[in-house]
């Protein structure tokens, strides 16, 4: 009976250690995000402009698997601003503001507010606005290869 409770006592102690050593790691980010929000407005920026090498270069890592599957050169610049903002909801943010963040390891989340920017492609093939409203809510980043670029997730609510 004595090893069962010194065990559990010694796993709670072990687990308790290992949740706050992932604490202690975490830091929080400046105001304007530091570098992940700098690379994240970069990102954002190019979408805006629209600037389709720019928006590779700033926004996907060399490998990301959508970049891979999808065919760069079929678009022109305001095609594939529509086809990322589509596909990528926190890419659509225009007039972006920066309010902090955490920074873990490679990982980073940003807090942000700014436009949410609907659009489409008619079958014409003008682009139109569909909507627009101010959003905030938390946008993930990933260093890999010391580049910190948008990791493909977020959390924005209206």
């Amino acid at each position: 009976m004595y090893a069962k409770v010194r065990m559990i006592s010694w796993y709670l102690l072990v687990s308790c250690g290992l949740t706050l050593i992932s604490f202690v790691h975490a830091s929080s980010l400046p105001a304007d995000g530091g570098e992940p929000g700098k690379a994240y407005k970069a990102c954002v920026d190019a979408v805006a402009k629209p600037d389709k090498a720019a928006a590779v270069s700033l926004c996907f890592a060399k490998d990301d698997p959508w970049i891979k599957k999808t065919n760069i050169d079929y678009f022109t610049n305001e095609t594939f601003q529509v086809a990322v903002r589509i596909e990528w909801p926190a890419l659509r943010l225009i007039d972006v503001k920066i309010t902090g963040g955490q920074l873990t390891g490679d990982d980073a989340e940003i807090s942000v507010q700014g436009t949410m920017l609907l659009q489409r492609e008619e079958p014409t093939g003008d682009i139109v606005e569909v909507d627009r409203y101010p959003v905030k809510g938390t946008v993930k980043l990933q260093r890999k290869d010391g580049v910190w670029r948008y990791g493909g997730t977020e959390k924005l609510e209206r």
